[in-house]
Order: C-alpha cells, then structure tokens, then sequence
C-alpha cells in the first residue's frame, strides 16, 4: 500500500505540487481572516475580591484582607489564595483548581463574605470582580475635548451615563473599568475646639450627617378625591442649607448646628482612587 501510493506520488507530481501549493494560500488565507488569541491566556482560572476602605494599608490588612483571607481557607475547589493590601483598597485572589468549576466557586465565595461580613467594618465595600481573566483588558479608549468646552468632572459624567452603559451591552464584555477624570464630593471641614466646645464627637457628627440625602417617607393623604404622598426631601443642589443641620443638643436642650463646628464646600476629587498621577488622566478601559 505504501509503495503504491509512493508510485502514484512520483508519477503524478505535477499534481502534488498543485495541491501543496493550494492548500499553502488557503492556510494563508484562513490565517489573516481568522480570529486568533495573539496573546494567549496561561493565566489561573480565578476570582477576584475587591475591598475598598479608605484606611492605611496595615489596618486595612488586619481588618478586612486577613479575616476574608481566613474565611476563604480550606473552602473546596480552591487551590490557593493570594491577598495584598494597599492605601484605601485591597485585592484577594482566589485561586481556582478547576476552572470549570467558576460559577459554583464564585457562589461559594459570595456566601462566605456574607457570613463574615457582620464582622467587617460597616463602611467597607467589598465586591467581587467580573468573570475575566487577568489577560482580558483589550481595548482602551480616552475622552478628550478638543475645544476645551469641558472639565474632567463632564468628561467622566458622559463616559459614566452614555458610553459606559452602551459599551457593557456588547458581547462578551465583562467589566468597564473608568479611570481618572474627576468627581463632584461635598466635603466637610470640621474644626475639633468648636466640636468640643459644643459637646458633640466626631462619631455624632458623621451618624447625622451621613443619612441626610436620604429621603423620609410619609402617609399618603385624600385631598378633593386625590391621593397625596408626603415624603422628605433635601434639595442637594442648595448646600448652603446644610449649615442649618441639627448635629446634636446641648445640655441645656439648645440645638446644635453643623454650621457652628464645621465648613461645607463642593469639590472634585478624583475618578478612582487606585491610581495617582502628577497629570489629570482621562481614559477608559474595557475587559473582555
């Protein structure tokens, strides 16, 4: 059989070589039009734990990293965990055994940070990263006002409300990541010999001041065949009526203002605190 098909080889080369050389372009072809990894994914299959918590990174590491990190040891289905902590943020890695095991993974992940975060800080975010690779950030694009008729702040507000939210609709799009730009922030200055003098801690003035956006909600009333709902509400555009905010009581039962112990002003701050640059940043990345 062999040396049949060698006979017919040599005795038809003419039309060997024309096969050879068209499968030769058809490969060419199908090279340049095909989708191809040019950088291929040898990365763990893993989960990503994201906590943000504006403290230094020691405390941040004794708080949150180290008790998840303790929470998250001998689960199944893990193979090793990994955690660093920075200035305001923090990550844990999890490692994955077995990547197609990710969805039941994750959901194991979730309930053991809800079991645990009763003991966190009440004001640390944790959050888990989208199902991506950490060699899945393909494409980056940036925001730039030719003209100048924009900040950073409005930059960010249309990337944020228009092309973020359209760009998280495609296929296969886990996570749009924003970077720089600046945001708007009420910020507070508050001076402590005034507090002091006034009898009210720090803790007081951050419980008042923190629920104050909020709206009360009210009964409904019949008014002329009408219903009516009353709510409270604080304007947020008007700050100068923060001032008037009852922070606490004296002694004597003589109300206490915010205005009396601190200064409000609005500022921009910016867009993500991970990064730090001498110069305002103003792009946007996608992972795939």
């Amino acid at each position: 059989m062999i040396i049949a098909a060698i006979r017919a080889v040599i005795r038809w080369r003419v039309v060997v070589w024309l096969v050879v050389g068209a499968a030769v372009v058809g490969s060419l072809l199908a090279i340049r039009s095909a989708s191809l990894d040019a950088i291929p994914d040898i990365s763990d299959p893993q989960i990503v734990v994201y906590v943000k918590w504006p403290r230094s990174p020691q405390l941040l590491e004794a708080e949150v990293t180290e008790p998840l990190v303790s929470a998250l040891i001998g689960s199944p289905e893990i193979q090793s965990i990994r955690g660093t902590s920075h200035m305001g943020y923090s990550f844990i890695y999890v490692i994955l055994a077995n990547g197609a095991r990710r969805a039941s993974v994750q959901q194991l992940v979730l309930d053991r940070i809800n079991i645990i975060r009763p003991q966190l800080p009440p004001d640390a975010s944790v959050t888990l990263g989208p199902n991506a690779s950490s060699m899945g950030w393909i494409y980056q694009y940036a925001l730039v006002d030719r003209e100048g008729l924009r900040d950073l702040r409005e930059l960010r507000l249309i990337n944020e409300s228009q092309i973020k939210p359209a760009v998280q609709t495609v296929p296969g799009v886990a996570e749009v990541a924003s970077v720089g730009g600046l945001e708007k922030q009420y910020q507070l200055k508050v001076f402590p010999p005034l507090l002091a003098n006034a009898g009210i801690s720090l803790k007081q003035l951050i419980d008042a001041v923190q629920p104050v956006f909020q709206e009360a909600g009210g009964r409904m009333i019949e008014v002329t065949n009408r219903d009516y709902q009353l709510r409270g509400v604080i304007n947020g555009d008007d700050l100068n009526k923060l001032e008037f905010l009852v922070v606490g009581r004296r002694p004597t039962g003589e109300a206490v203002f915010l205005k009396t112990s601190a200064t409000s002003r609005s500022a921009t701050t910016s867009g993500e605190a991970r990064w730090t640059s001498t110069a305002p940043a103003r792009s946007w990345a996608a992972s795939w």
